[in-house]
C-alpha cells in the first residue's frame, strides 16, 4: 500500500467526524466515502489486446501457471476476464448493472458465459506469486479485435482512461500487425494513450527472427500511432518464457503509485485546504465583530452574483463558438471519408459491410475534432471563468475517477496547487455516449444494393460499376454520414458545455454556503461573551491543527 493511501485510510474517521461536528459540506456530497473506496480498492487495468490466436489467453495462462481461461474459443462468444492477485482464489461474473454471479474454474474454461455477453466480464483474484509483486495492477485478456469495430470500440471506452497503458500481443506466426489492431492503435493514439509491445509465441521462430520480428512490430506501432511503444517485449507461453513480460508489467506498477497520487490523493487534500479555510474562519482570524460579519456576507453575496453573472457571460460565449468547431470538425471528417473513398469503393463492390470501415474513420475522425478544436475551446472558458472566482474560492470540479497519459507523469508539483483547468478539462477530454455508428450506416446498404446485384450482370463493365459506387458514396453516403454525425454531436457539445458550467456553480456556491455558515456560527459564538469564545476556540485549534497536520503528511510522504 503506497504511503499517501494508508495515510488517507488511517485519517477518514477523524475526517468524518470533524464533519459532523461542523456540520461542513461540500460537493460531491460523499466525497469523502468516494476517497475512501477508491484508497481501500485502488486497482488499475492493464489491458491485453490482439487479434485472435494471438496468445493472449495463453500467455495469462502462463503467468498464472495453470489454464483456468479457454484458448479455443470463437469471436462471438469472447469475454473480458480481469485479472489480479488475491489470497483466496475467486471467479467471478461481473454485470454491468453490479450484480455478480460465482463461477468456477470449469465454467471459465469452457468458456459457458452466455450469461455475460451483454457487456459482462470474469473477475478473477488468484494466489498467483507472479502477480503477488503487481498489487495495483489488474490484467484484462481481452477478446480478439477481428470482430468489428464495436469491439475494440467498447474495450477502449471501457478501459482507456483508467488503464496505465495498452498492451498488444502479436504473434510470432504473423509478425506484424492486422487491419484491426492498426484501426484500434490510431484511436489509443487520439486518446494518448501509451501502448508496450508483446510479441508472442516465439519459441516458434530462431531467435534472429524474432528479434526482426520485435523491430518490425515497434516500427509498425511507431508509424501508425506516430511514436514507439515504450516497450517491446517477446514471450513464449508454452516455454513458460515470460521474463521480458514481467519487467514490464513490474515497470508499469512503479508507475501506479503517481496515478494514485494525482487521482485520489490530490483531490482529497483539496477538500482538507476548505475544511481548514472553514475553521480558519471559525477562529475569526481576521478578528471580525458582528458589523464586520455582516458586510462580509453580503460582499460574499455581491461577489457571487457578479461570478455567476460572468459565468452566464462566458458560457454563452463559449456555447456560441460551438457551431464553428462543429463546422471544422465535420470538414476533418469529410475529409477523412473522402480520403478513403477508393478503398470504401472496392469494398462496396466486393459486397463487404460498410459499416465497420465507415464506423472506425467516423469514430477517430470526431475524437480527432474533439481534441483538436473542442478541447483547445473549453480550456479557454474554464481560465476566463477562473479569472474571475470570488476571493479564496477555488472550485473543486472533478466529474470522476479517470486516468490519461498526462497523468501517469509522476507526481508533477504540490498536493495543494488547485488550477480550475487541470480540474475540469480531463474529464471532458473524451466526451462520453457517442455511440452515433449504427444509426450512422442506415440507408447504406439500400443506397449501394444495386452495385451489390450489378456483380453478376456480365453486360455492366467493372469500370462503370466502380464509377457509379464511386459517385454515390462521393454524393450520397459521405454526405448523409456526415449530415447524421453533426445532428448527433451538436446537442452532445452543447450539453457539455452547459455541464461544465453546473458543475462550477454547484462547487462554488457549496463553498460560499460553507462560508456563510462558518460567519453565522463565528457571530452566535461572539455573541456568547469573549470568554465562552476563547473556550470554544482551544477546540477549533486543535481540529485545524490537526487538518494542517494531515495536510503536511500527504504533502511529504
Amino acid at each position: 500500500m503506497f504511503q499517501k493511501q494508508q495515510i488517507i485510510l488511517e485519517s477518514v474517521p477523524a475526517i468524518r467526524e470533524l464533519c459532523s461536528r461542523y456540520q461542513w459540506q461540500t460537493e460531491p456530497a460523499n466525497w469523502l466515502e468516494s476517497a475512501e473506496e477508491k484508497s481501500r480498492e485502488f486497482i488499475v487495468p492493464v489491458p491485453l489486446v490482439g487479434a485472435f490466436s494471438a496468445g493472449k489467453s495463453s500467455l495469462i495462462n502462463a503467468l498464472i501457471g495453470s489454464p483456468v481461461f479457454s484458448t479455443n474459443i470463437d469471436p462471438e462468444t469472447a469475454i473480458p476476464a480481469e485479472v489480479c492477485h488475491g489470497d483466496t482464489e475467486s471467479l467471478t461474473g461481473c454485470l454491468p448493472d453490479g450484480s455478480r454471479i460465482p463461477l468456477d474454474r470449469e465454467t471459465v474454461r469452457e468458456n459457458r458465459l452466455e450469461a455475460l455477453q451483454n457487456g459482462g466480464w470474469v473477475e478473477a483474484v488468484l494466489p498467483v506469486s507472479q502477480l503477488a509483486s503487481l498489487s495495483h495492477l489488474r490484467l484484462v485478456d481481452m477478446p480478439g479485435w477481428d470482430s468489428g469495430v464495436k469491439a475494440h470500440s467498447a474495450a477502449i471506452d471501457n478501459y482507456a482512461l483508467r488503464s496505465l497503458a495498452y498492451g498488444v500481443v502479436v504473434s510470432a506466426d504473423e509478425g506484424n500487425l492486422r487491419e484491426s489492431i492498426r484501426k484500434a492503435l490510431k484511436e489509443l493514439a487520439v486518446r494518448d494513450m501509451p501502448v508496450f509491445a508483446i510479441v508472442s509465441k516465439a519459441d516458434k521462430k530462431l531467435p534472429e527472427e524474432v528479434d526482426a520480428i520485435v523491430a518490425q512490430v515497434r516500427q509498425e506501432i511507431t508509424n501508425t500511432m506516430g511514436r514507439p511503444p515504450f516497450k517491446t517485449v517477446k514471450v513464449s507461453a508454452r516455454k513458460k518464457d515470460l521474463g521480458e513480460f514481467i519487467a514490464a508489467l513490474q515497470e508499469l506498477e512503479g508507475q501506479a503509485e503517481p496515478l494514485f497520487v494525482k487521482n485520489i490523493a490530490v483531490p482529497f487534500a483539496r477538500k482538507l485546504q476548505s475544511l481548514n479555510g472553514h475553521l480558519g474562519t471559525l477562529l475569526n482570524s481576521d478578528d471580525l465583530d458582528s458589523e464586520k460579519i455582516k458586510a462580509e456576507c453580503e460582499r460574499l453575496k455581491a461577489d457571487m452574483q457578479a461570478f455567476e453573472t460572468r459565468l452566464n457571460d462566458e458560457t454563452a460565449q463559449l456555447d456560441a463558438r460551438v457551431q464553428p468547431v462543429l463546422g471544422r470538425i465535420m470538414q476533418h471528417l469529410q475529409a477523412c471519408l473522402t480520403a478513403q473513398l477508393d478503398s470504401l469503393v472496392s469494398q462496396a463492390l466486393n459486397g463487404t459491410d460498410l459499416q465497420g470501415p465507415i464506423g472506425t474513420t467516423v469514430r477517430l475522425a470526431v475524437e480527432q475534432g474533439i481534441r483538436d478544436e473542442f478541447n483547445p475551446e473549453i480550456e479557454r472558458y474554464l481560465n476566463r471563468v477562473a479569472d474571475g472566482l470570488p476571493g479564496n474560492f477555488s472550485p473543486d470540479v472533478s466529474y470522476s475517477f479517470n486516468f490519461d497519459r498526462s497523468q501517469n507523469q509522476g507526481e508533477g508539483g504540490s498536493l495543494l496547487a488547485t488550477p480550475l483547468v487541470a480540474l475540469i478539462l480531463p474529464a471532458l477530454k473524451f466526451i462520453p455516449g457517442l455511440q452515433i455508428i449504427g444509426p450512422i450506416i442506415v440507408g447504406i446498404v439500400a443506397l449501394l444494393e444495386k452495385f451489390f446485384q450489378a456483380k453478376n450482370n456480365k453486360e455492366i463493365e467493372e469500370a462503370r460499376q466502380r464509377e457509379e459506387a464511386r459517385q454515390t458514396l462521393l454524393t450520397q453516403v459521405i454526405p448523409n454520414v456526415t449530415e447524421q454525425v453533426k445532428a448527433a454531436l451538436q446537442p452532445l457539445l452543447h450539453a457539455h458545455v452547459q455541464e461544465a458550467k453546473q458543475k462550477i456553480i454547484a462547487s462554488v456556491r457549496a463553498q460560499q454556503a460553507s462560508h456563510e455558515a462558518a460567519l453565522n456560527e463565528l457571530q452566535e459564538k461572539l455573541a456568547e461573551g469573549q470568554a465562552a469564545f476563547a473556550l470554544t476556540c482551544e477546540q477549533y485549534k486543535a481540529d485545524q491543527a490537526f487538518i494542517q497536520a494531515l495536510l503536511a503528511k500527504l504533502e511529504n510522504a
